[in-house]
């Protein structure tokens, strides 16, 4: 193809795919220090790069701050449809070489274990199969590696999703307050209301879940009495399991738990931990590869049909005043 076929800035001397991929790599690694190494050639080579594309697209790619480089919109949009790019072309030839697809993909590690994971067969089932890479992320980090992209797609609250993602609902992760029933003198549970300490378990940190079931418990009139902090959801399962403490859990994480050893306590305004839920993405990538786009149609579909599967109420509460 001739040059004067090709956009101009495509056609000039600094941009390059080479340039692109420079760009990408100091965006992810933060700096072009990181990105480069401790080979001081390599740095000048890197911020060489940086200025050349700048001058061929005629924009400024990262603001300096301080001694640290922040990217610009215009930056980490040309990022952004350079990973695209890279991929789909990475896509094209797995398709011709009869390889695999795969989808990375992102999400909190409750929502990962009980709704994403059940619902993944149904990409080995296209034709050709795609494979999945499972990433546990919080909610931030989950619509910054999709900005980045270093995900395909992302499993998050609706409220988190930025202005450059596109999304699917899929449906609302709902919780429930747990109790080993040894913790309870009455299958009642009125005890627990009666502003007598429950142990009880808690995500560690001050994450909005924490932070929430703490009010709700106050406001019920129950007395929370921590004993443990973990860092993810399965943790504070196996902490009901062992009947130590009392939780709040994802309603699918409670359905293999038999009624005669634990009891979900009703409580008023619990549905305020519900959160919606979304399958996100870059717009720009579902574009530009085919087959994220089929995945995307199945995988949402099969996630929706998961979600609305949980919907249904427990059948071992206790009651509530």
């Amino acid at each position: 193809m001739q040059s004067g076929m090709l956009p101009d800035v495509v056609a000039k001397n600094g941009f390059s795919l080479d340039r692109l991929a420079t760009l990408c790599n100091v965006i992810e690694s933060g700096s072009i220090t990181a990105a480069a190494g401790p080979n001081t050639s390599r740095q000048s080579q890197f911020s060489r790069q940086i200025k050349e594309l700048e001058e061929a697209v005629g924009a400024k790619l990262f603001e300096r701050i301080g001694k640290t480089l922040k990217p610009t919109p215009f930056g980490e949009q040309l990022a952004r449809m350079s990973r695209t790019f890279f991929g789909a072309v990475a896509e094209l030839a797995s398709n011709e070489a009869d390889k695999p697809g795969q989808l990375s993909v992102g999400g909190g590690e409750g929502m990962l274990r009980w709704v994403l994971v059940p619902c993944i067969s149904v990409l080995r089932e296209l034709d050709p199969p795609i494979h999945c890479k499972v990433r546990s992320l919080r909610s931030a980090e989950i619509v910054r590696e999709l900005e980045l992209g270093r995900i395909d797609v992302g499993l998050v609250r609706k409220t988190a999703v930025s202005e450059n993602l596109a999304f699917e609902k899929i449906g609302t992760f709902e919780f429930v307050l747990v109790i080993p029933r040894r913790l309870l003198r009455s299958r009642s549970g009125d005890e627990a209301y009666e502003g007598k300490p429950l142990a009880y378990a808690e995500l560690s940190g001050e994450g909005q879940l924490a932070t929430m079931a703490r009010a709700i418990s106050k406001d019920a009139g129950i007395h929370l009495n921590r004993v443990i902090q973990t860092e993810t959801l399965s943790l504070l399962l196996a902490a009901v399991e062992h009947g130590d403490a009392a939780a709040f859990l994802p309603t699918p994480s409670t359905f293999a738990l038999p009624n005669d050893r634990f009891a979900i306590l009703q409580m008023e305004n619990i549905d305020r931990l519900s959160r919606e839920i979304v399958l996100a993405w870059i717009p720009e990538a579902s574009d530009q590869k085919p087959a994220l786009k089929k995945a995307i149609r199945v995988l949402s579909r099969s996630l929706r049909q998961s979600m609305s599967d949980f919907a249904r109420v427990p059948s071992n509460e206790v009651g509530k005043r």
